[in-house]
């Protein structure tokens, strides 16, 4: 076996410890910038693929919980999956209260008990940069498999074809946040192999595009102004912005396709 291969095969997680409030905390930042990188990720799942009322949804490397949050806020049934024990729990006691369809488990997503095509939508926000190419093909397989025919897929991760690189290396010199090359960030994706990916999972990928290329910086000036920027980045597509968002759809059942 390849070393490459042991590597991805050994690989349990980041080799830096995340603290359960990290993106709860990150959503609140007195750093405008920072604050409007993480609000991008509602305003993209809203003008993308928000969930239906009533979809059952999950939110795959949940971190503190904020999108699942947002998911259950728009009427889905959520189930939140983290391998991060901290995260899960804090994710638990700040949002799940009675009568919220919202829950979260601490485990990896191979191992919830769920039946094969029971899910509506799969988000998968900013997890996939963290593991190996083999551990993603494998991650979206199982996507695949949990999702009902015609359920879609939400993904985003870091583009590397894109001034993205620049900003993961000053943040790691400057400390901004915990390390990210080679301790939490693995794999180098972009457009080109994220759509690669899903179509050889199976995936009919239906929209493709990249966020936070000005929007971040905006939010110097005006938050408001940086929402909007973010919307009008969504949409179209363009290479350019830091992180690529993808919308992929697993093919209805023949009998869905007849009527």
């Amino acid at each position: 076996m390849k070393e490459v291969e042991r590597l991805e095969l050994r690989r349990q997680g980041d080799t830096v410890a995340i603290a359960g409030d990290y993106q709860y905390k990150a959503l609140r930042s007195s750093n405008p910038v920072q604050r409007s990188w993480h609000r991008s990720k509602p305003i993209s799942i809203s003008e993308l693929m928000p969930p239906s009322p009533g979809d059952f949804v999950l939110d795959v490397g949940c971190g503190s919980g904020a999108v699942s949050d947002y998911l259950e806020s728009l009427g889905a049934r959520v189930l939140g999956v983290d391998a991060n024990e901290q995260a899960v729990r804090f994710a638990s006691e700040t949002f799940v209260r009675p009568g919220r369809n919202l829950r979260f488990e601490c485990r990896l997503v191979e191992d919830v008990s769920l039946d094969n095509e029971s899910v509506d939508k799969i988000y998968c926000l900013e997890l996939i940069e963290h593991i190996y190419l083999k551990q993603i093909e494998a991650l979206l397989a199982c996507f695949h498999r949990l999702l009902k025919p015609g359920g879609m897929v939400f993904l985003t991760t870091p583009n590397y074809r894109s001034h993205w690189p620049l900003v993961e290396w000053t943040m790691d010199r400057l400390h901004l946040a915990p390390p990210m090359e080679e301790h939490q960030h693995v794999t180098r994706l972009d457009r080109r192999l994220v759509r690669q990916l899903l179509e050889n999972s199976g995936f009919r990928v239906e929209k493709l595009r990249t966020k936070c290329f000005l929007a971040p910086w905006t939010a110097l000036l005006s938050q408001d102004l940086s929402v909007w920027m973010h919307r009008k980045e969504m949409a179209r597509e363009h290479p350019f912005g830091c992180v690529v968002v993808a919308v992929g759809r697993k093919a209805p059942s023949t009998g869905s396709a007849a009527r």
